[in-house]
């Protein structure tokens, strides 16, 4: 199920946040006061606390704090959709955290826009591997299920 990422601006409109990890590395944060408790964004963007906690524990997001409480701003949100994108895409957490440094670091954003390209097209080969070795697994579990059927029908 896809996590419905929405927003409110200052005027308390909805809008859609982009999804497009295109729109989301070479987006800047604006400046607003909005935060959100940590109830509110994983509500907002359908995650546990505990995924928000995890996250902040590998350094892929870094919340305000206010006594215990975490505060997140809107570069948390932005980087919170990043994770969540390129969980989706297929890469663990280390590759997140290795692309999310190299969108931090001062460059052309059509330089970040170039590698993430790359990474991704290089992610397609090895999802299709990995489809390639499930439907390999799948005939020899079918296999296995006939003549597992086959014995017991004598």
């Amino acid at each position: 199920m896809k996590p419905e990422y929405r927003s409110l601006d200052l005027a308390g409109t909805v809008f859609e946040v982009p999804e497009c990890l295109a729109s989301l590395v070479t987006s800047q944060t604006p400046a607003s006061p909005r935060t959100w408790s940590i109830g509110e964004l994983a509500r907002e963007c359908g995650v546990t606390l505990r995924a928000l906690r995890f996250y902040e524990g590998k350094g892929l997001l870094a919340p305000a704090r206010h006594g215990g409480a975490r505060l997140y701003g809107g570069e948390d949100l932005r980087r919170l959709k990043l994770v969540l994108r390129l969980k989706r895409v297929g890469f663990s957490l280390i590759e997140i955290r290795d692309l999310m440094q190299g969108f931090t670091e001062p460059g052309r954003p059509a330089g970040r826009l170039e590698e993430l390209l790359a990474r991704i097209e290089n992610q397609v080969a090895v999802l299709e591997e990995q489809r390639r070795e499930i439907d390999l697994s799948l005939v020899a579990v079918a296999e296995e299920i006939d003549g597992l059927k086959r014995m017991l029908a004598r």
